[in-house]
């Protein structure tokens, strides 16, 4: 179980540097932007629109369907408004879940120290970073 708490310590506190950070690049018009995260949008809006916020059959809509990750926006933004940091915060901790979840299922085909260490690479693995 050590090894459990360990990845999960270690995926936080490589990303904790990021709770100080703004929004950044398409933080802005995903996020801040996006009237889909406001509680007087309805939710349904949620499924007709892409992650922009943008109605799919509008000509200028981008056609990148996420309903979930903009769902995930929106709890945030119940919780944190605006603020970057709340939105970073829950990220680290949804990173750390992962990770978890990935060692467990390397734990199903590797020994345990190649799990681990497998774990620990792919927590710290540079591809995460724009998601953290």
């Amino acid at each position: 179980m050590w090894k459990e708490v360990l990845l999960c310590l270690f995926s936080s506190v490589i990303y904790f540097n990021s709770l100080g950070c703004g929004f950044v690049f398409d933080d802005v018009s995903a996020i801040r932007d996006n009237q889909d995260l406001r509680p007087s949008t309805s939710l349904t809006e949620l499924f007709k629109n892409d992650f922009w916020g943008t109605p799919m059959n509008e000509e200028r809509s981008h056609k990148s369907y996420r309903p979930f990750t903009v769902l995930t926006f929106r709890v945030n933004f119940l919780f944190h408004e605006l603020s970057p940091s709340g939105y970073h915060a829950t990220n680290i901790v949804l990173h750390s879940v992962v990770v978890f979840l990935f060692f467990k299922l390397c734990l199903c085909y590797l020994q345990k120290e190649s799990a681990f260490f497998s774990s620990i690479l792919f927590s710290a693995h540079p591809v995460h970073t724009e998601a953290v």
